[in-house]
């Protein structure tokens, strides 16, 4: 019972913030399409992780604590989530005919990163209790709820404003801001 509430716990969030990005959109998007973004975004775990652990394993030896956390964050963290997130938007959301119009971006872009985030989230709840649920769902998942807009805007851009540069741009910006 208590796995089960830690994860109800876990997934709550994303769910909530899924529901506010969906709303706002005048013309909002099938939600079978939503549904494949959503889990494309958490099957992005999977190559992040295949990226990530040999990173941290084989990955540079250094003393300097703010070198080793910048390491982490950046190169074991913000680039391999946010390069696979881009990928689902970019691959699969943006060739849908359902993205019709910019605000899709940022519908798809936040409903794949809140696929990521919930997979993470639940991991993380499971094995650390109701505290964690509850500084992630203030935090890491907001974040990545907002990370995915940003992205998903610049994707929005890319494929409506005919600036096609503005993809790879959006997925700079969401890794520099990760």
């Amino acid at each position: 019972m208590t796995l089960l509430l830690s994860i109800a716990g876990a997934v709550f969030p994303s769910l909530l913030l899924l529901r506010f990005f969906y709303k706002r959109d005048l013309y909002p998007e099938p939600r079978s399409v939503l549904l494949k973004t959503f889990i494309l975004g958490i099957l992005t775990v999977i190559p992040v992780l295949i990226v990530v652990l040999p990173l941290m394993y084989f990955g540079p030896k250094m003393e300097n604590p703010l070198w080793i956390a910048l390491y982490s964050a950046l190169i074991c963290a913000a680039v391999p989530e946010e390069f696979f997130k881009y990928l689902v938007v970019t691959r699969y959301s943006a060739r849908n005919p359902a993205f019709d119009e910019p605000m899709d971006g940022i519908v798809y872009g936040a409903t794949a990163s809140l696929g990521f985030a919930t997979l993470e989230n639940i991991l993380y709840v499971t094995s650390g209790g109701w505290g964690v649920a509850i500084s992630r769902a203030l935090t890491a998942v907001p974040c990545h709820a907002c990370l995915g807009a940003i992205l998903g805007y610049y994707v929005g851009q890319a494929k409506f404003g005919g600036k096609k540069g503005m993809a790879r741009l959006g997925l700079i910006v969401a890794t520099l801001l990760h």
